[in-house]
């Protein structure tokens, strides 16, 4: 590749993180937003994180596109092409991760004349344990680093022991008040989607390793 070519495909290329990080931070948002509006009971909140669904598919599919362009330019190198492999692995990521949240969202907008049985502190805490895992691993995927992902995808256990604690907690209000059933299972529907939330950011880190080191691991097993 010649060295003109070289830059004008590094820059295609940070254009290409870019728009990926963007995608990042909506759907990180789409998660918090959604959560919040769970939490708040704010079917205004939750029926905002649905509709902005369509504008974070939209970006997925535009990063898509920048990916195959990159792949019909000249020669690009081994690491090029991981590069771009792994960034429309983790736009894919991305997306369901904005999904995520547009469930939790749905789920709020269900419940929104249901009283509130069951507490949903530690949904909340493990929504941020959640969030925390994708800051960083977006935060890897920006600045490269495999270290940092490996250390990602360690913190999946802690948000999987939250899961299975919230989980007792509803079931233990549903066994005791019948009434509580309906309001039990959305939490722990809400907590099931959070624990993909955090399963889909060790996803991403795994494509951040794959991308700095060529090596295809699964790490959240």
């Amino acid at each position: 590749m010649s060295p003109l070519l070289r830059t004008h495909f590094d820059q295609v290329l940070g254009r290409l993180s870019e728009s990926v990080l963007e995608l990042g931070s909506r759907a990180r948002q789409a998660v918090a937003a959604g959560l919040q509006a769970m939490m708040d009971n704010d079917g205004d909140l939750a029926a905002e994180v649905v509709a902005g669904d369509v504008t974070i598919n939209e970006l997925r599919y535009r990063i898509e596109k920048q990916c195959y362009a990159l792949l019909a330019m000249e020669q690009p190198v081994a690491s090029d092409m991981r590069a771009i492999v792994g960034a429309i692995s983790i736009a894919s990521e991305l997306e369901r991760i904005a999904d995520h949240g547009k469930r939790i969202a749905k789920m709020c907008q269900r419940t929104a004349h249901d009283p509130r049985l069951v507490p949903l502190g530690g949904i909340g805490r493990m929504g941020e344990a959640a969030l925390a895992m994708v800051d960083r691993a977006l935060q890897a995927f920006a600045q490269r680093d495999a270290v940092a992902a490996r250390a990602v995808c360690a913190a999946d256990d802690q948000v999987d022991a939250m899961y299975k604690q919230a989980f007792n907690v509803a079931l233990s209000y549903m066994l005791e008040n019948s009434r509580a059933i309906n309001a039990g299972t959305y939490a722990i529907q809400v907590g099931h989607e959070l624990e993909r939330v955090a399963d889909r950011a060790t996803n991403i880190a795994e494509r951040v390793i794959y991308i700095e080191t060529g090596e295809l691991i699964e790490l959240n097993v």
